[in-house]
């Protein structure tokens, strides 16, 4: 339900707006001046979603908050629009319960968090007023981070902690075929967009502090395990129960080409 809010939050801003400027283009001319088809000079609000984006939204597992892929367009001449956006996401959830009745506790807990920057731009064919078709080319850059803490105790003389993070920089580059239909004569319009991502993830490992005792004595360290969990390699599954294959030293890459599906909504503007 809070996802869904974040969702619906977005839209409704973005249509209310709409409407007072709608208004505004009536009984005050001196405002923005507001028509189906943008023009060299215009600028557009875009708000897409992706497939993995809607995906991510289902998965009940995760506790998300953030902001799809939001993009400010500006009409640089009628037929090419450069453009810049930003995305970020955050998602958390975490398993806890009693080992037994003597007081042994367990907690898991796992958080997500990245931050996408996007500039690009767009290349205009079709200039009519109910079809815009399109091809674009994106270039992204962000960071991702997780944190994973594993806490397992008996009593104070017994207990492990795992506490695992990484954090690393993304970078990319998408190219999408368009298409744009105009609603009636209001400044808004609902397209989609298909076509490739390659991207090059930089966190792809965690490093691991580890501090427990038993019976009175305490020790502590530190491992890597591999952040990438469809390696066919099964050692590198990373999940709340098996960490996987823990490595006194690990180098881990990882670089994906991959299709993409967006569904986008744009609200433009004249002046």
């Amino acid at each position: 339900m809070k996802k869904l809010f974040t969702i619906l939050t977005v839209v409704a801003m973005t249509t209310t707006v709409s409407f007072s400027q709608i208004s505004d283009r009536e009984n005050d001319e001196s405002t923005y001046l507001l028509g189906a088809r943008p023009e060299a000079g215009n600028f557009g609000f875009f708000f897409g979603m992706s497939t993995v984006d809607i995906i991510a939204l289902g998965d009940n597992a995760w506790n998300e908050s953030g902001i799809p892929l939001i993009n400010v367009k500006h009409y640089y001449t009628d037929k090419l629009v450069l453009k810049a956006g930003v995305q970020v996401w955050k998602k958390r959830r975490s398993i806890e319960g009693d080992l037994d009745d003597n007081g042994g506790s367990y907690k898991h807990v796992e958080t997500d968090a990245n931050w996408n920057l996007t500039l690009g731009s767009e290349k205009h064919f079709d200039l009519s007023n109910i079809i815009d078709a399109y091809i674009g080319l994106n270039g992204n850059i962000g960071y991702e981070r997780s944190v994973r803490t594993t806490n397992t105790s008996v009593d104070a003389n017994n207990y492990r902690d795992d506490e695992g993070s990484n954090f690393g920089i993304t970078y990319g580059l998408e190219t999408v075929i368009g298409t744009n239909f105009f609603i009636a004569d209001l400044p808004m319009a609902i397209g989609f967009e298909a076509g490739f991502s390659a991207k090059n993830y930089g966190a792809n490992k965690y490093k691991y502090e580890w501090d427990e005792k038993y019976d009175g004595t305490a020790n502590s360290g530190t491992y890597y395990t591999s952040l990438i969990d469809d390696f066919e390699d099964m050692s590198g599954i990373i999940n709340p129960n098996d960490p996987g294959t823990q490595f006194t030293e690990l180098t881990a890459r990882r670089f994906d080409i991959l299709p993409i599906a967006r569904v986008t909504f744009t609200y433009y503007l004249k002046q």
